[in-house]
């Protein structure tokens, strides 16, 4: 069961979303946040009873983004005056949303120069009743009927009126990171440095000539600075290493398998070295191949250099002996060729032998 659901909007898009909540919800947006100059004027309005009322407001961009609770009119909201250190003349006004429980959390945009955050609408579900539960369930319903479903890593959800000029964003979302959409709506990763775009938009092949030579330690020498600091290279790094799980043409196996040295120490963006990060998300890349992307796999191990035995067949080997492969590993090796088959038993023999694994699949 969600609680939060993330989407992209036009101005355009969030007044659709919302006016068609407004017919069958007697609802009121309460900001959470406002202020006034100390001592002066009338108490900031913060209550509004419908969408086009703060929809300016909402997709305005702030550098801090705005939220607002979807509440019954009815309801009467509870009210703090929060006290701003060194701000004498100004007084904040807040409303919490554990002490307005009864109510779902909208989030408008936050300011960027040249990204298009994404809006969410969240419940709290241990502050959950049954008229937030009912709205919340809606307005999922709403954003998903007025957006486009754009299959990524995690469904992306663009409202109609944003998509009819998708290509002009660059989109930056909490779930997604940074992307843009072609005309045929794949989604690419964005970066802000030019020349790691352009690094991004080489061939497979020329990525990993350069991981080759990180690896051999011609680039990125200084792996713990170049991190620190987010370099180029350093990014360049993480581009062609994040590559290898989006192979789809698995006879890149064979240069890839090329990569594997026992002698590599070279860590990898995620917490563990870049020869277990290259046996992840080989078989992850494998795994998604139908019929049989992982007898694929098994029969490219002859093409792992001796040099990359232990980092690169035993290492796959090990992945693919866990629970979450091991049907599909015990399928794929029975009907694999007889010397594919000799040498992955010698490989479960070695694993064994360490300890390594329980036991084989075969």
């Amino acid at each position: 069961m969600i609680d939060t659901i993330y989407f992209f909007a036009s101005k355009t898009d969030i007044c659709n979303i919302f006016h068609e909540i407004e017919q069958q919800f007697d609802i009121k947006y309460c900001m959470t946040e406002a202020d006034r100059e100390a001592g002066r004027g009338e108490m900031p309005q913060m209550e509004f009873d419908t969408i086009d009322e703060i929809a300016d407001d909402c997709h305005a961009a702030h550098s801090i983004q705005p939220f607002y609770l979807i509440a019954p009119k009815t309801q009467t909201m509870k009210r703090y005056r929060q006290a701003l250190k060194d701000r004498d003349d100004i007084e904040r006004y807040r409303m919490i949303y554990t002490e307005n429980g009864n109510s779902v959390m909208l989030k408008g945009m936050r300011k960027h120069e040249d990204l298009t955050y994404d809006y969410y609408i969240h419940i709290a579900r241990n502050l959950e009743t049954e008229f937030s539960g009912e709205l919340f369930k809606k307005l999922v319903r709403e954003v998903k009927k007025n957006c486009v479903r754009i299959k990524y890593n995690t469904p992306i959800y663009i409202g109609k009126d944003m998509y009819r000029s998708k290509e002009e964003f660059v989109f930056s979302g909490e779930r997604c990171g940074c992307f843009t959409l072609t005309e045929t709506d794949e989604v690419k990763e964005w970066y802000r440095s030019p020349k790691v775009r352009e690094f991004a938009d080489k061939p497979f092949e020329e990525q990993l000539f350069f991981l080759r030579d990180v690896f051999c330690g011609k680039e990125l020498k200084d792996y713990r600075d170049e991190e620190k600091n987010f370099t180029e290279d350093y990014q360049n790094y993480r581009v062609a290493m994040s590559g290898l799980w989006d192979i789809r043409d698995l006879s890149r196996f064979k240069n890839v398998f090329e990569l594997f040295n026992d002698e590599t120490r070279v860590p990898s963006p995620m917490a563990m070295t870049a020869m277990e990060y290259l046996c992840e998300a080989c078989v992850y890349a494998a795994s998604r191949q139908k019929p049989d992307g992982i007898g694929i796999l098994l029969e490219y191990l002859h093409d792992i250099p001796e040099k990359g035995y232990h980092c690169g067949c035993e290492g796959i080997v090990r992945i693919l002996s866990k629970k979450k492969y091991r049907e599909r590993f015990q399928e794929s090796l029975a009907g694999a060729s007889e010397d594919t088959q000799v040498l992955v038993k010698k490989i479960l023999s070695g694993i064994k032998g360490d300890g390594a694994i329980a036991a084989a699949p075969l």
